[in-house]
């Protein structure tokens, strides 16, 4: 009767059991978890960057059912070595969102040329990587132009020549100016453009051969004033490559009697 009355306590206590273990297991994070970028802030095209600047990079994460462990970000270079340059770590538990401290980086001179863009604009790829030891969670790619300025194309007025105060010329007549100009890193069969203005509007223009690399231009000129006083005027240089232009200007005076 004893032995009866203990397994019918036995089987009476075992789905209580079973059903307890259910829910104590239920209630525990997983042992991997899931983790995700959520968020990801860089100075995105069509900003760029100069070779040498520093920038920061915030990562923002979602974690879910996570034992307690101790995430690692890091920004991961796709370009070159070293692998990864600057990151922190976090120690979580369960669910949650967590936003890393910026992650300060060094832009360097990259390889790649963007499609579309000029020779002095590179792309430089990087990964934002989140690590639980040595296994990586997550990780999201991107990307940012970095402007080189040794390699940007320039054109730059060196002086002018014209008729200097207290010298004069007179109404209608006609008195040539003459623009120096240099220029530099400039891509092959690139044209120079100078355009000669007063309040009145464009007074002449000019525009070079084809230039490469980096050297000299003059170009030559001519306006005549329509009204007595100090005649203001302005020169303004550009190249001609397509759609972009980078130029100069630069603006004096003619006293007219």
């Amino acid at each position: 009767m004893k032995y009866r009355c203990n397994r019918f306590i036995i089987s009476c206590l075992l789905p209580c059991l079973f059903f307890c273990s259910l829910a104590f297991i239920s209630i525990l994070p997983a042992e991997g978890g899931a983790v995700s970028i959520t968020t990801l802030d860089y100075p995105a095209s069509p900003e760029t960057l100069t070779v040498g600047e520093r920038v920061p990079i915030i990562v923002g994460i979602r974690y879910t059912d996570m034992a307690e462990s101790t995430l690692s970000l890091h920004i991961a270079y796709a370009d070159f070595p070293p692998r990864f340059q600057s990151g922190s770590d976090v120690t979580v538990s369960g669910s949650g969102t967590y936003q890393f401290p910026p992650a300060e980086i060094m832009v360097p001179a990259s390889y790649s040329i963007p499609s579309g863009w000029p020779e002095y604009i590179n792309e430089w790829h990087l990964t934002a990587e989140v690590w639980k030891g040595d296994r990586l969670r997550a990780e999201k790619d991107f990307t940012l132009l970095v402007e080189n300025p040794e390699k940007k194309p320039e054109v730059e007025i060196t002086s002018i020549e014209y008729v200097i105060p207290p010298d004069t010329i007179a109404v209608g007549e006609e008195t040539l100016i003459k623009v120096h100009a240099a220029y530099s890193n400039v891509a092959a069969g690139t044209k120079i453009e100078a355009i000669l203005r007063d309040s009145t509007g464009i007074l002449d223009t000019g525009l070079s051969r084809g230039h490469s690399g980096s050297g000299e231009v003059t170009f030559y000129m001519k306006a005549a004033p329509r009204t007595v006083g100090s005649w203001r005027l302005e020169v303004t240089l550009a190249t001609v490559t397509g759609s972009l232009n980078y130029g100069d200007k630069m603006s004096f005076r003619i006293n007219v009697v």
